[in-house]
């Protein structure tokens, strides 16, 4: 019984571990100022991308325009890690 316990405790570790997503390394640089906007094509949608860490063991949240490059949100607390 004590075995089955440590597998399904296990598991659940491991699930977990795998619905945090990191912060890509190479995603989109802290430097938020001057944001030059180009001349997109009027039936083209804005695309965008969320971009997730861990801070304080609080999990948070920030989206990306892959459009405009550049942040759209500040980060936004989603729960604990």
């Amino acid at each position: 019984m004590n075995k089955k316990r440590i597998r399904v405790l296990l598991g659940v570790l491991i699930a977990s571990m795998l619905l945090c997503v990191p912060v890509a390394a190479d995603g989109p640089s802290g430097d938020e100022g001057n944001v030059i906007l180009e001349e997109q094509d009027p039936d083209r949608m804005e695309e965008f991308m969320w971009f997730y860490r861990i801070r304080d063991g609080i999990l948070q949240k920030r989206l990306w325009s892959l459009t405009y490059e550049y942040w759209v949100t500040d980060w936004i607390d989603v729960g604990p890690a």
